[in-house]
């Protein structure tokens, strides 16, 4: 619609719809054709500016450069396609492939604002480009350089097809589980954009297991599909056939014989398959493996007393399907209990460090934030998911127990607050910034340069007449803030600190009322730590710390990923000596794995860089896919 139609319909007393429907395979064809489903994504309206579809947060660009064509766009607005939910998937066209794409993509951006508490946005209101048909191959991949999702197609396999064709054109486009995957791939990306710097072999698993899980716990925004696997398995999950497989079409085309991936192919919930595993996939999907334990048991436990109510007493079901009401009431039991697991793990990320994350730390995040929001845990699903997590062996290596106590992020010893000191930071703008226009997303990078200052509190950017935002000039204080007070918060004092993101959120506890917090990233380059003498290009050594705080400026966490300060004389107190040795210990295991990569590399001796700075998302799906 043109802006004239637009202002037509607001004349006329009509506002526009809030919810936009359209429909997609159920997951991808294979199981559409085997079903005989379409699954309809109920997602945000918003005014797309043109074909594509090509709007405020993703745009599609159907080019195909194996075949240098453009393919005709989908306009999603036009009366015909509106009135029908969409155009009818289908395989041979590619607008509804662009439809497809545009409707996952959408449909995952809203839940993550969902449960961050705010409305998502790329860096500098930049978009992210989906390229369905972007090249022949088995691979689909984010690519953070172009800022784009690129799929691949390929033929089936000709010897093991699955249930498909030999030979059959496969669109991995067309898979709502590699979409949801790719999807997330680049929001992880915009909320911690140092997660694809592999500073320890979990950097990269981490990426892989949250993907993996928004794409599988998608599966449950479906009540449809949740209310067949139900009726199909009498309430056991664990014996569906599709709901907890990820990628299904995918794994069996490519000849595999199964799934891409499942979370729960391995229920033997011991830790020798974490200790043993090394490629980022398969690691990662150790730690899906313990999240969907964790599920399965919370929801069990969710519906014992339907179960007992409709077996009498003795909580075993006769033989035979289940009534339709109890699996209805069974399946809001399922996906209420998803929902929360989800949001466990993706609340945590205001609470993970700014890089060089590992998996004890994404323990001690979730914990942490969903005992600020939920303190009495009645349902047990902290404990519920440590103890699945302590099972496979996953937890941190730091802590003297795994009870909420000893696994919350430790608060400062100090008291520390913005608005304290000689340079104190006025949060107010930015929470009736936040508040007002919803936009809660503060990019202190706007301008031309960052916003840096040395440890003297000296600029380090040119300052030309230009109007700054809230959020830069919130950023400029917090950066003399954090300048003031760097040894506190495992920073060095004498190097320069920026300020990589400032995030208001608006979560609702357990009690039903909003919690207004802020999430800042503060980082530091170390160049006097990395190895300029060396013949190749050297990884990048930083500092960076999380803060955690509270709307009157009180800092209730530090979270931090320390190195040594340059002069020892820095650790005045107890808190920053920690901060330094803590460092040491960081720089050492850094060193040693950035060693391991270069000693494992093939093209070592051929190339002018390290190895790390070839690893990369289209890195290792490759090795995956091979």
């Amino acid at each position: 619609m043109d802006e004239t139609a637009n202002l037509t319909i607001h004349s006329s007393g009509i506002c526009p719809p809030a919810r936009r429907r359209l429909r997609t395979f159920a997951f991808d064809p294979m199981s559409t054709r085997l079903s005989g489903q379409f699954l309809t994504l109920d997602i945000p309206f918003e005014h797309i500016r043109g074909p594509g579809p090509d709007g405020a947060l993703v745009q599609v660009v159907d080019f195909d450069a194996s075949r240098d064509a453009w393919y005709e766009p989908v306009d999603l607005d036009d009366p015909y396609v509106l009135a029908q939910d969409g155009i009818r998937p289908s395989e041979s066209d590619p607008r509804a492939h662009q439809q497809v794409v545009y409707a996952v993509a959408m449909s995952v951006i809203e839940r993550f604002e969902r449960f961050m508490g705010r409305r998502f946005r790329w860096h500098r209101d930049q978009i992210l480009r989906l390229v369905p048909h972007a090249f022949e191959g088995q691979n689909a991949y984010f690519d953070p350089r172009r800022r784009a999702l690129l799929f691949g197609y390929y033929q089936a396999d000709a010897e093991n097809p699955g249930a498909n064709l030999p030979g059959q054109v496969i669109f991995t486009c067309l898979s709502s589980d590699i979409i949801a995957h790719e999807v997330t791939h680049a929001i992880v990306h915009r909320i911690r954009r140092l997660y694809n710097e592999c500073t320890n072999r979990d950097v990269f698993a981490w990426h892989e297991a949250v993907a993996d899980l928004i794409a599988l716990f998608q599966h449950f925004a479906h009540r449809d599909v949740v209310l067949n696997a139900i009726a199909t398995t009498s309430g056991e999950l664990e014996k569906s056939a599709g709901l907890l497989d990820l990628a299904r079409e995918f794994g069996e085309s490519t000849g595999r014989g199964a799934a891409l991936r499942s979370a729960i192919k391995d229920r033997s919930r011991t830790p020798e398959r974490f200790r043993a595993a090394q490629e980022p996939h398969e690691r990662g999907a150790c730690f899906v493996a313990a999240v969907f334990d964790a599920y399965l048991d919370a929801y069990q436990n969710s519906i014992a007393d339907l179960l007992r109510i409709a077996s009498g007493g003795t909580g075993v079901l006769p033989p035979g399907r289940l009534h339709p009401d109890l699996v209805s009431r069974i399946a809001d039991e399922a996906v209420k209990t998803a929902d929360r697991m989800l949001g466990m793990v993706v609340r945590s990320f205001d609470y993970l460090p700014v890089l060089d994350v590992d998996f004890g730390d994404v323990v001690r995040a979730i914990v942490t934030a969903d005992r600020g929001l939920y303190p009495e845990d009645r349902q047990h699903l902290r404990s519920t998911l440590v103890e699945a997590l302590r099972r496979r062996g996953i937890w941190p290596i730091s802590v003297t127990s795994l009870t909420d106590e000893a696994l919350v992020w430790q608060r400062p010893d100090t008291r520390l607050n913005l608005g304290d000191g000689d340079h104190p930071v006025d949060l107010s703008r930015v929470i009736l910034s936040a508040s007002k226009d919803l936009d809660p997303i503060g990019i202190p990078g706007e301008l031309r340069t960052p916003a840096v200052l040395d440890g003297n509190g000296t600029s380090g950017r040119d300052e030309s007449p230009t109007r700054r935002s809230v959020f830069e000039q919130v950023a400029q204080e917090l950066i003399g803030w954090a300048c003031a007070n760097a040894a506190r918060i495992g920073l060095d004092p004498n190097f320069k600190i920026s300020c990589d993101g400032i995030h208001v959120s608006y979560r609702m506890a357990g009690d039903r009322l909003p919690r207004p917090e802020l999430a800042i990233q503060l980082l530091q380059r170390r160049a006097d730590l990395e190895d300029a003498g060396e013949a190749k290009q050297q990884p990048v050594i930083r500092a960076a710390t999380a803060l955690v705080v509270s709307a009157d400026g009180s800092v209730d966490y530090v979270i931090a990923k320390p190195l040594p300060f340059s002069d020892e004389s820095s650790a005045a107190d107890d808190t920053a000596t920690a901060f330094h040795r803590a460092g040491k210990l960081r720089l050492a295991a850094m060193r040693e794995w950035f060693d391991r990569l270069e000693a494992d590399d093939a093209l070592s001796a051929w190339t002018a860089e390290h190895a790390i700075h070839r690893l990369d998302f289209a890195a290792i799906h490759a090795q995956t896919d091979e």
